[in-house]
């Protein structure tokens, strides 16, 4: 939320992939009943303005950026974007970094899909990325982030096996995890997870 904010602040037109956008459209029509709850008046208006540039590329700096749907991750529709002459990928919601996976929307499927679109990150054989849900004191070397992410959602269907009651779902990753930032999403997720 607040692309157009930060697009018309820069003088830059906001670019993101078909999914994404829909995303945001979906966003926008929930804020009210939703994220005006959470963050009651620290919203800017919010209209959608970004668009999808042709071919989902675009140029910045003279090098070339390529948006890559990935589809589910900790959520629908995801996207991160691909700087191949960098060997760096942006990796939003894809690849996490010291930081609680959301696990909400993980069930049914989703973490097989999740860890399908970290292939796919992985597949574009990046050096460096930056995650979009991350400890500021750690690194982004991609080989590392990629392996814990990964790590991260065969322990949780390992736990999902074992643990009988969200307390113990959340418990038993605290253990595994316990330098990991925002525990507050762990236990949403193990909230949603045992539902």
């Amino acid at each position: 939320m607040g692309t157009a904010t930060t697009g018309s602040r820069f003088g830059a037109q906001v670019v993101a992939s078909a999914g994404t956008i829909k995303q945001m459209d979906r966003n926008v029509s929930i804020r009210e009943a939703f994220w005006d709850k959470f963050f009651s008046g620290q919203i800017p208006p919010t209209p959608v303005t970004a668009v999808t540039p042709e071919a989902s590329r675009f140029t910045l700096g003279g090098h070339d950026l390529i948006i890559v749907e990935v589809s589910h991750t900790d959520t629908d529709e995801t996207s991160v974007l691909h700087v191949p002459d960098l060997r760096f990928v942006v990796a939003g919601d894809t690849v996490y970094n010291g930081v609680h996976q959301y696990l909400s929307e993980s069930d049914n499927g989703g973490r097989d899909a999740w860890r399908k679109a970290i292939d796919i990150v992985e597949a574009l054989r990046p050096r460096w990325i930056p995650a979009g849900h991350k400890n500021k004191d750690l690194d982004n070397d991609a080989t590392r982030v990629i392996a814990e992410t990964r790590q991260y959602l065969d322990e949780v269907d390992e736990l999902l096996r074992t643990q009988t009651t969200p307390l113990d779902f959340f418990r038993a990753m605290l253990g595994r995890y316990s330098n990991r930032l925002n525990p507050g999403a762990l236990w949403s997720g193990a909230k949603a997870l045992y539902a």
